[in-house]
């Protein structure tokens, strides 16, 4: 089981860091595929767009690390719920738009459908089972950590 844990946070944690890459380069064409959702407000999106990458990029490199792993997780299942719940929310009421997930919206990678919804369903389902099934196994934390009481006993 702890190698199914391992690979569910390391894909997660890939997969964080990946979409994170675009988002850091290019705030404002992100800042626009925030405004296309039609959920906060305008003025808001400039501030996502400037700090949901790096909040992404820490959380992937943290699972990918093993840094904190359930405190990360925790993020990254939020995260992934409310992307879900924003892309459920922009399908339901027929936006025909990028989710914005991979790329900017003007080099669109496809749009929401039920696939997106699926996929997205998918990687909330993994985080939270490496969220609540991850003992620490092969993580920097677990090593840092029993290295340190070594030195203490």
């Amino acid at each position: 089981m702890k190698y199914v844990v391992l690979g569910a946070r390391l894909l997660i944690g890939a997969l964080f860091v990946y979409a994170s890459i675009y988002k850091v380069f290019d705030p404002a064409s992100f800042a626009g595929s925030v405004r296309n959702y039609l959920i906060v407000p305008s003025a808001w999106s400039n501030l996502i767009a400037l700090t949901l990458p790096w909040v992404e990029l820490a959380a992937g490199i943290f699972l990918i690390l093993g840094i904190e792993t359930r405190p990360s997780a925790l993020l990254t299942t939020g995260m992934l719920g409310m992307f879900l719940g924003a892309i459920v929310y922009a399908y339901s009421i027929g936006l025909d738009i990028d989710c914005g997930c991979f790329g900017s919206a003007a080099g669109s990678s496809g749009r929401i459908g039920l696939l997106t919804i699926a996929r997205d369903s998918s990687l909330f389902l993994a985080s939270a089972f490496v969220l609540l099934m991850d003992r620490g196994d092969f993580s920097i934390s677990a090593i840092l950590g029993s290295r340190f009481r070594l030195l203490n006993a």
